[in-house]
Order: C-alpha cells, then structure tokens, then sequence
C-alpha cells in the first residue's frame, strides 16, 4: 500500500466544519445546531470508514463491477449519503446555514487551498503510477482551482472581490469536478464505455488509499462550494 494525503485531507475537512459550527455554537449560545452539525459530521465520518474498508478489499476495482458503469454512480451515493441528511432535518439545514453566514469567507477560501494536495497525484502520474489522461482533465485543472484559493482569500480579505464574485469562484470549484470527472474515470475503466485503455487506467483512482479521494473526499470538496454559493445566493435574495 502507497503512502496517500486524502486520509490526512478527510480529516481536515470534518476537522474545519466541525470547527466552524463550534465557533458559531459558543458565539450565538446555539448547542441545539451545534449538535446536528456534530451528528451529521459523525455520519459522515462512519461513511467514509465503510468506504475506506471497501478500497481496502479492492470493492471498487473489482472485475464484477465493471460491467455497471460504477465511474458514473458510485460518486452519486455519496452525494446521497450527505445531502439526505441535510434534506430531512431543520436544525441541521439552520446550523450549516448559520455556519456559512457567521464565517468570514476568506476562510471558506483558503480552506480549498487544500486542493494544492493534487500536487501528489501529479508525482504519481510522473513516476508511472496514475493515469495521465485524468491528470491532465482533471487533476492539474483541480490543482490550479486549489492555487486560486490562496488568490481568493487575498482578495476577499482585501474587499476586492464581492459575494458574487465568490459565488462564481465555488461554482467554477464545483465544475472543475462534475461531471467531467465521473465520466472520465468510467472512460478509464474496463468495460462499455473503456477509452482510456492504457495502463495505469482509472482503477489507479479507485485503488486504495486512493479510492478515499473519489468516493468522499472529492464529493465533499464539492458539495462544500455548493453548500456555500447556494447561502450565498439565499442571502443575496433576503437582502434584495
């Protein structure tokens, strides 16, 4: 097994969530929000165990699951696994909403430097073990989204750079991934839709530890500039 970041980066993303929601919870005396946000992270974390239990088992790159396309869905339940919650509870739609609206937002900036870390997938593309095709569709345009980071929390700490123009940025963070992504990884697999087919191919992704970046670590990346452009545009609505 290779030595990988995304275990260290799915830490540090449940870490900064669950640090913003205790921050926000000891500034408003909101515990009630506190504790959804907290149980909701737990979800979350159990989640990404059992994922990282099925890499480790090769579940992911298994020959069985070729032929059902699993680039183009197992993503999809994750997404399932962390908006259902989020869909059927008030108080935790109110504490991610309050947690987005009480942070500065350069900080929700600098947080996707951590996207700096496809800096590793690059090396590994170098030295032959990761397929170059994803690295150039995907991996170097996510590299240059998490170096623009460190220029959008300059700016925002500066004032140059307005909510819209925030909104915008994690929009473009978001399509940096969907769906070129999905798509491109079932391309790089065996089976109808296989074009990339020289080796390594996107079983490189989906082999452990790596499989933890694209079965929750990438999702989360995403549906945190989502989350954060969709209280953006709430916000512009109330004030409007």
């Amino acid at each position: 097994m290779t030595l990988s970041l995304t275990p260290f980066l799915l830490m540090a993303q449940l870490g900064f969530v669950f640090f913003l929601s205790r921050r926000i919870a000891l500034q408003n005396r909101r515990i009630d929000l506190h504790r959804a946000v907290t149980l909701f992270l737990l979800w979350i974390a159990a989640y990404g165990v059992l994922t990282s239990v099925l890499g480790a088992r090769d579940f992911f790159i298994d020959e069985g699951l070729m032929p059902y396309l699993p680039g183009l869905w197992l993503q999809v339940i994750t997404v399932t696994i962390c908006v259902l919650p989020i869909m059927l509870f008030s108080e935790l739609r109110a504490g991610l909403a309050r947690l987005v609206e009480g942070t500065p937002l350069h900080w929700f900036a600098y947080f996707h430097a951590l996207r700096i870390s496809a800096l590793g997938t690059a090396y590994k593309t170098s030295i032959g073990e990761f397929p170059l095709y994803f690295e150039l569709l995907v991996g170097i345009p996510d590299l240059l989204f998490g170096l623009s980071a460190l220029m959008a929390g300059y700016l925002l700490q500066q004032g140059r750079m307005t909510r819209q123009g925030f909104f915008i940025w994690n929009l473009i963070g978001a399509l940096v991934i969907v769906p070129s992504a999905p798509i491109l990884l079932q391309m790089g697999l065996p089976g109808p839709l296989h074009v990339f087919t020289e080796l390594p191919d996107a079983r490189a992704v989906f082999t452990y530890p790596m499989s933890i970046a694209p079965m929750i670590v990438v999702p989360l990346f995403v549906l945190i500039n989502l989350g954060v452009a969709l209280q953006l545009w709430a916000m512009k609505r109330r004030e409007s």
